[in-house]
């Protein structure tokens, strides 16, 4: 991983030539090219077309080219597109910092190829990793994360190792919001989990990609992603993609519902992980355990826990001691 620590010093600006990198590699299923108002359009209408990728005008990393056409979209069908909302939302507020009018034709200035390149070049070894491990296994299954693993993760991860015969953890690495955990971290805990707890049976591979945190648009946009990654299967999960507590906990699987028969790949639906009561244990909701004594297992309560060194009863008692010898944890 120390090869893509440029991640760290990408600017908010400079974040557009993950994107550009991975349209020219053909990441996106519906989206082959830079696209004008009208394809804008076509999201709204088929939301499992996932998240239109534009580009604002005004970028100084970018020469736009001489057939450029700029058009303007309104900040309403950017909330109801993309983030699927009409209220304001602070990533939506961040997603407009370069305003609202986006180019159809553009290229990176020349010095930055090299960040391109880098992109490119990780993102294929990662497809190149998941092929063998398709190639390997009959089943297999992406889980999308950006949090250290408490005991609702090793749930979920155990409860698809019942249906799947390998589990590939596939996080979405590139710029964060304030608070994430930093994608080098999240590598080292999950290889010490694994090699811990689960053998040959999960391995961990992520793409450098970006997150919109859109919610249920986002969800869709995920699965679309690991088809084109050369994934058969994947999970959703409770307040997929969402932040803040901005969404519905079940907005995601509702949208994907709704549009499974346009999805290309299977879609495994995990409600998410509690303790319940009456178990006496970590189970998932109304799969393993249908009872209404649960308790939710707090992803804010054990970062704090980690940020202050103290144990957190949901979580492996031995890779919580391995991350507190880690430093620089979580972005700032």
């Amino acid at each position: 991983m120390q090869k893509i620590r440029f991640i760290n010093s990408l600017t908010k600006e400079k974040r557009y030539l993950i994107d550009y990198a991975n349209l020219a590699e053909g990441l996106f299923l519906h989206q082959k090219k830079f696209i004008g108002l009208r394809i804008f359009y076509d999201f709204l209408k088929k939301p499992y077309f996932g998240i239109p990728i534009l580009f604002p005008s005004g970028l100084k990393i970018f020469n736009y080219k001489k057939n450029n056409k700029f058009y303007s979209a309104s900040e309403k069908s950017i909330k109801k597109i993309i983030y699927n909302s009409n209220k304001n939302y602070r990533p939506f507020i961040n997603y407009l910092s370069f305003g609202n009018k986006f180019s159809t034709n553009l290229e990176p200035k020349k010095k930055f190829n090299n960040i391109i390149k880098k992109i490119h070049g990780f993102n294929k070894r990662s497809k190149t990793r998941i092929a063998f491990i398709n190639n390997r296994y009959k089943k297999v299954c992406a889980f999308q994360t950006r949090n250290i693993p408490h005991f609702g993760h090793e749930k979920i991860i155990n409860y698809l190792l019942l249906k799947y015969d390998h589990v590939v953890v596939n996080p979405i690495i590139g710029p964060k919001k304030k608070g994430d955990i930093k994608f080098f971290i999240l590598e080292k805990v999950y290889k010490f989990l694994i090699k811990k707890k689960y053998n040959n049976k999960v391995s961990y591979i992520p793409f450098i990609g970006n997150m919109f945190y859109a919610g249920p648009r986002e969800a869709l946009h995920h699965v679309n992603l690991r088809y084109k990654l050369g994934f058969s299967a994947f999970v959703v999960g409770r307040d997929h993609a969402g932040s803040d507590n901005y969404y519905k906990p079940e907005a995601a699987f509702e949208i994907v519902q709704k549009n499974k028969n346009f999805l290309p790949i299977k879609v495994e639906k995990v409600e998410g992980a509690y303790y319940c009561a009456e178990c006496k244990k970590v189970v998932i909701k109304n799969i393993t355990c249908k009872h209404n004594l649960l308790a939710d297992i707090s992803g804010t309560d054990f970062r704090e826990c980690i940020k202050k060194k103290k144990y957190f009863k949901y979580a492996n008692y031995d890779m919580q001691k391995f991350i507190f010898k880690l430093k620089h944890i979580f972005e700032t």
